[in-house]
């Protein structure tokens, strides 16, 4: 069995940095600013943009140019120093080394913003180069699911592995719907991203986890 990770949600906490973008987003509007349990709450059960602007005071128009703006603050360059690093991480790759488990990162970061947070959260130890797989550093997304798979596949193939015997562990809809076009043999949910336990069980994912910690008792470890 090999292990495939998203990197944002599973590994980092970047709840203050996508609130930081949002408050970014609303200055000089008057507004009614949403308290961060509460803009986090609206992300996971997957409400636009668009509509927490206009949960947060904005015309129908500040609300567009909003959300327009928040999806390049949300990887503003300098945001990332906001990210966390979950608790249960170091100690979960710890096992998973031990017991000589493969496992890597394909994300839709940026190769710098992926390798700032591998040094950042001195991941180095247990993630090489060879087994991080983000974007070119000039890329725009145009389809995050295509380009995920597009990136699953190519993770599988340059590391020899087979993904039949590779489970993926993502936070989001993105990352369940590539896992299964590029036919990982199991698909994980972990509900402490990017969308809610609710928004991820529509989607009927293999396994449900709270933490990445539960991969330990769902891999027989």
């Amino acid at each position: 069995m090999n292990l495939c990770f998203d990197f944002d949600g599973p590994i980092i906490d970047v709840t203050d940095r996508y609130y930081r973008a949002y408050l970014e987003s609303l200055k000089g509007s008057d507004t009614n600013l949403l308290p961060k349990e509460v803009f986090w709450g609206l992300k996971q059960r997957r409400v636009s943009d668009l509509e927490i602007g206009l949960l947060s005071g904005l015309t129908i128009n500040q609300a567009k140019e909003s959300s327009e703006n928040r999806k390049d603050l949300s990887f503003k360059n300098e945001y990332f120093a906001l990210d966390k690093l979950f608790d249960d991480v170091l100690k979960t790759f710890e096992s998973l080394k031990s017991e000589g488990i493969t496992f890597f990162i394909v994300t839709l970061r940026r190769r710098k913003q992926l390798q700032y947070a591998i040094k950042q959260f001195k991941l180095e130890k247990y993630l090489s180069s060879e087994y991080l797989f983000p974007l070119p550093d000039d890329h725009r997304v145009t389809n995050d699911i295509q380009e995920k798979y597009i990136e699953l596949v190519n993770a599988v193939n340059k590391l020899g592995l087979d993904a039949n015997d590779t489970w993926i562990i993502g936070d989001s809809e993105t990352d369940i719907h590539a896992g299964r076009l590029a036919k990982y043999g199991k698909i994980i949910g972990i509900t402490r991203g990017i969308r809610s336990k609710e928004q991820l069980e529509v989607l009927q994912p293999d396994y449900l986890i709270n933490n990445l910690s539960e991969i330990l008792s769902l891999s027989n470890l």
